[in-house]
């Protein structure tokens, strides 16, 4: 936790400050933001020509200037070795948040580590090691030196496979990319490692490994098919307030109808609309409430549904929608297999689904015709299906993150504009993945052991 002080004036950015474009490390949407750093001895004045923003300071700035940072997006930290100002802000030329600032990533100043403004204290410097019956710090040379003389030894007295490693998959502060590649470099690539666990889970296999094994990479769309979607889906994530700036900048000028311009220099003279929401979670989140607002309760479906019977719902939406004929056929011919097959096997009825679920069958079959019922002129619907941890840590998310792909795929909403069946995410993650033949396809069913 970050100490917070009084402050009352903080330093103008000199002009000759250096200047770096970094990502917020903190959630997936990889906002971008500007680093600046000059000496703690000065600082620039209120003349354009004397600060980096080229503006008069010496005048009111409007409400929406850019010429702005907040104390919490301000430090003194340490820079080859000496102590410099640095303040780190949104930058509002990246297209992907536009100048918008989550309470996360408007903190990354604040929370660096600072000895002169104590923040982040409780930081590592050094590597730790358990000696004399607590933790204590030591020297890389010997926290290395400790770790291959444990690894050696468990392998000469129980072979590779007695080897088990207990990892994080991302982290914060900027080293999460590096550290994870590094890991992975190390466990896959070098050693081999087969009994591997990360943070969440008890073996080393994706959080989504059921959308992989059907041949679909989990991160399939862009920010603009939000932008562009008739209808998203958000099963299982709370958008508005752990992927805030995704939801704030491409979510909501959909639902307001102020993304029009592009849908309609996307796709001419198809009918468009502004966008409708779709939301899968028992709880009545933020997120819900917001989309209310922007897009009018009539644009906003919240189902409610009975927890883990999310398998039911979209099997229920596969049916109905089959029945109907509104599966894209072209696409579900030329791109899959099997869809009879999957169809039959998951058969689900609007009234055994609304039993399961605790949704009325009206809930199920006008929420199906929000994803896929054909626009006027027989034109298809685009629709965005966004999930996250309600699905992927839920109960036999095998399935139940398969039989959301099925859905997306029979409406033809893979690889396509406006389209896409795709998690939210977590944090930025830098992996080197194991090979198939290094951990087994399919992955190890967890849930299932």
């Amino acid at each position: 936790m970050a100490y917070k002080r009084q402050i009352d004036r903080l330093p103008i950015i000199p002009r000759d400050a250096k200047e770096f474009n970094v990502t917020c490390h903190y959630c997936i949407v990889g906002c971008g933001y500007k680093a600046y750093t000059w000496p703690t001895n000065k600082q620039g004045g209120t003349a354009p020509d004397q600060n980096k923003f080229g503006v008069d300071l010496s005048k009111q700035q409007p409400a929406e200037t850019a010429a702005w940072y907040a104390p919490a997006m301000y430090n003194i930290v340490r820079q080859n070795g000496n102590d410099v100002h640095i303040v780190i802000k949104p930058d509002k030329d990246c297209v992907v948040n536009s100048g918008l600032g989550s309470v996360r990533g408007a903190r990354i100043a604040e929370m660096s580590y600072s000895q002169q403004r104590n923040t982040q204290l409780q930081r590592l410097t050094d590597p730790m090691v358990w000696r004399y019956g607590q933790m204590q710090p030591t020297g890389w040379n010997d926290a290395l030196d400790l770790v291959a003389r444990v690894t050696v030894a468990v392998i000469n007295d129980m072979g590779e496979d007695g080897l088990f490693v207990s990892a994080f998959d991302h982290g914060g502060a900027g080293g999460g990319y590096e550290n994870t590649w590094g890991t992975g470099k190390l466990y896959f690539g070098a050693m081999k490692v087969k009994n591997i666990r990360i943070h969440n889970r008890p073996a080393y296999n994706s959080e989504v490994h059921a959308t992989r094994d059907m041949g679909v990479g989990e991160l399939n769309n862009c920010y603009e098919d939000a932008e562009l979607a008739d209808t998203i889906v958000a099963v299982g994530t709370n958008a508005l307030e752990t992927q805030t700036n995704y939801f704030l900048n491409h979510w909501v000028p959909n639902m307001r109808g102020s993304s029009m311009d592009k849908k309609k220099a996307e796709f001419g003279s198809e009918p468009v609309a502004r966008g409708r929401i779709i939301i899968v979670d028992p709880r009545r989140t933020v997120t819900v409430n917001a989309c209310e607002v922007e897009a009018g309760k009539d644009g906003v479906m919240h189902l409610a549904i009975n927890s883990g019977s999310d398998l039911a719902l979209f099997n229920a939406w596969l049916t109905y929608i089959a029945s109907k004929g509104w599966t894209d056929k072209t696409f579900i011919e030329a791109s899959t297999k099997d869809f009879d097959k999957a169809r039959a096997a998951n058969n689900v009825s609007l009234d055994e689904a609304a039993r399961i679920t605790g949704l009325t069958a009206d809930q199920i079959r006008q929420s199906a015709e929000w994803i896929a019922q054909p626009k006027e002129g027989n034109a298809r619907r685009r629709t965005m299906f966004a999930y996250e941890k309600g699905l992927i840590w839920g109960n036999d998310n095998y399935r139940t993150n398969g039989a959301l792909v099925n859905v997306a795929l029979a409406t033809g909403n893979i690889g396509r504009p406006g389209g896409g069946c795709v998690r939210m995410g977590g944090h930025q993650e830098g992996y080197s993945r194991p090979s198939d033949a290094h951990v087994g396809r399919p992955a190890a069913y967890v849930d299932k052991l």
